[in-house]
């Protein structure tokens, strides 16, 4: 269960838990529907936008395509700027009214776009922001279909809310989204959840009773493979989900534990999902007296089947984002990868897609496609963003921009977090610079990750498209590696460099097991020369050269001619004097301001403790980076790497 690597640590895209392919269809429909006619309002808001990720086990349905093959052969390529894998999210989007009533936005195409684009990057938070909208589309219908909806509707029952041409506009980022119940704390302690049982007008109901459905969420009755396990497993005990209400509702009121069930007057053959969720969360608070969620963090609807009435029905579960409700069709409840998969929509996590760049075609994680049987593939990364795994167990690597600098070290897998002594990270963050980080984990197949179907004990690499992993974000696996094999990825942050990342050890056999890495981003830096030359290269002549020669030789004489003169000055003894054997202080580690890793720099704090600058100042750079000790020495100067904002 690799709980994508975050949110690659908690509420964003980066995952959760490992998957297989399903073959059920995929029931998006093509909107041939006659243009309603519905009222024109004033331009106004929603009480917020909810955001709608949803499930289909036909997306993905073929093998992941590798990263393109390149020279060495045990290496892969992918590029750094991949537009194209940045585009086409699938979300849908309601509008939220002040009863709690949501309806579908329709918008033009690009529309669309532009609010899953929003969405995806933090412009547009859901369940919490707000846009204009300017009209509403409908028919007359049974008044009593959507109750409690504002006055100008008249009779004239709405299907749909529409965005006002032009850009989408963001009104209300929602300062006190702090009172809605899951922006506090989603991610821990015990959650109690609310599954509900939805018989149509017609009899129509899933064929199992609550005491079956009850042991498949809760595991009331043996179920040793629910999604109370595998959140309690992936969590390490920091998220329980619970069916215990206390007094908060009359028990009695229930069919099973944590199973309330409820019929609606209308028929889901004729109804839109809209219509199908208001009237069954109308059902529920009639009959438990609460106004929903009353004392559920989560509550599920469970319906028999999804009509194409409208243009609605695409998926086989879906769910609303960075809220409490999530609905599954036919028999998908019963899969708890499915389960979690949902309700990590509703902990604020985005889809993962794979290799192929599909949406949510990653096969390594619960937020791209999961296992589609009763059994939970888990790798429901959620250490991105922390929350359930200490900041201790995350690494950066800042590459900077020039060129020259590299990390290496062991990460330790997810499923072994708790059996970690020497507190071996278990993500390397590696920074752009941008809000679309990349991050790099260890797929360790075991304990709360054995099941997973696709890149077992590999080295993952995923990008994130905005947040930098710490909110909602579509993400992508953009690599797996096997002990020996690396990833280059092209022009990293557009420097014309390369970054290359390579397992060089995986070790299984061990506890915790472990890879060992080695990135490197560009040339090496040249060091400095070690010394001068000790002398120079030629002596000077021992005396000066004579004049050229007479034309014509003297005559002979019985003795040596004696010089008649002698130069005017003697010669030199020697060159001047040789430069000292060694300069007068040894050259530093690195200039100054470089970017080059050196993993023996220290610093020596006021207390006279010396500190590795990897990973002291890492592990708090914001904090360590301006400290100057008694010598005057600071740490931005001894650990430039890790403090110039130019290596970022």
């Amino acid at each position: 269960m690799n709980w994508k690597l975050l949110s690659i640590l908690l509420a964003g895209a980066l995952c959760l838990c490992g998957a297989a392919v399903g073959t059920q269809p995929n029931l998006d429909e093509a909107d041939d529907r006659p243009q309603k006619q519905g009222r024109a309002l004033e331009v106004q808001s929603c009480k917020s936008v909810i955001a709608i990720g949803g499930w289909s086990p036909s997306e993905g349905g073929t093998a992941p395509t590798a990263p393109v093959e390149s020279a060495p052969s045990n290496c892969f390529t992918t590029p750094y700027a991949d537009e194209a894998s940045q585009i086409g999210t699938d979300e849908e989007f309601v509008c939220e009214f002040d009863d709690g009533t949501t309806l579908p936005i329709e918008g033009t195409e690009e529309q669309m776009l532009q609010l899953r684009a929003l969405l995806n990057s933090g412009e547009l938070v859901s369940a919490q922001s707000s846009v204009e909208v300017s009209s509403v589309g409908g028919s007359e219908q049974d008044e009593e279909l959507i109750p409690s909806l504002p006055e100008e509707f008249g009779s004239t029952i709405p299907d749909v809310v529409t965005l006002p041409a032009g850009a989408v506009k963001v009104v209300d980022k929602r300062e006190e989204a702090e009172t809605r119940r899951l922006a506090t704390n989603m991610y821990e302690g015990v959650k109690k959840v609310l599954v509900v049982k939805v018989r149509d007008s017609e009899g129509l109901a899933v064929p199992e009773g609550a005491n079956f459905i009850s042991n498949k969420f809760f595991g009331t009755n043996g179920d040793r493979v629910t999604m109370t396990s595998g959140f309690r497993d992936c969590s390490f005990g920091r998220m329980l989900i619970s069916n215990d209400y206390g007094d908060a509702i009359d028990e009695d009121l229930l069919s099973a534990p944590g199973v309330v069930e409820v019929r609606i007057n209308i028929k889901l053959r004729e109804s839109t999902q809209s219509q199908i969720r208001n009237k069954v969360a109308v059902a529920v608070q009639q009959k438990l007296s609460v106004a929903l969620p009353g004392p559920f963090d989560h509550v599920v609807f469970v319906l028999a089947e999804c009509f194409p009435v409208g243009t609605d029905c695409r998926f086989e579960a879906y769910a609303f984002v960075n809220y409490w409700l999530s609905v599954f069709v036919r028999d998908n409840y019963k899969f708890p990868a499915v389960q979690m998969h949902e309700i990590g929509h509703n902990l604020n996590l985005a889809h993962s897609g794979g290799l192929d760049g599909g949406t949510y075609s990653d096969h390594t994680c619960l937020m791209g496609n999961p296992l589609w049987e009763d059994n939970l593939g888990k790798n429901f990364q959620m250490n991105r963003s922390g929350g359930w795994y200490a900041n201790r167990h995350i690494a950066w690597y800042r590459s900077g921009t020039i060129g020259g600098t590299s990390w290496s070290g062991r990460l330790v897998g997810v499923a072994e977090y708790n059996r970690n002594p020497a507190d071996h990270p278990i993500v390397l963050k590696l920074e752009t610079g941008k809000a679309a980080d990349w991050f790099v984990g260890f797929n360790r197949a075991v304990g709360a990750n054995a099941h997973n179907v696709e890149a077992d004990n590999h080295v993952t690499i995923y990008k994130v498209t905005a947040g930098e992993g710490a909110q909602y974000s579509q993400s992508f696996l953009k690599g797996k590696l096997r002990k020996g094999q690396c990833l280059v990825v092209t022009n990293w942050r557009k420097t014309g460099h390369d970054l290359v990342i390579t397992a060089h050890d995986i070790n299984t056999a061990v506890t915790p097991g472990y890879a060992n890495l080695g990135i490197t981003f560009g040339p090496p830096t040249p060091l400095p020369t070690k010394q001068p030359t000790r002398k120079p290269t030629r002596a000077p002549s021992p005396a000066p050269m004579t004049d050229e020669p007479s034309p014509q030789p003297n005559s002979p004489t019985s003795s040596p001619v004696v010089s008649t003169s002698s130069p005017s000055k003697s010669p030199t003894a020697g060159p001047t004097p040789s430069p000292s054997a060694n300069p007068s202080s040894s050259p530093s580690k690195s200039p100054s301001k470089s970017c080059v890793n050196d993993p023996s720099w220290t610093y020596i704090t006021k207390k006279g403790k010396t500190k590795l600058c990897d990973p002291w100042v890492q592990r708090k750079p914001s904090r360590r980076c301006n400290k100057i000790n008694d010598a005057g020495v600071s740490s931005f100067d001894a650990c430039p790497a890790y403090c110039n904002p130019a290596c970022l």
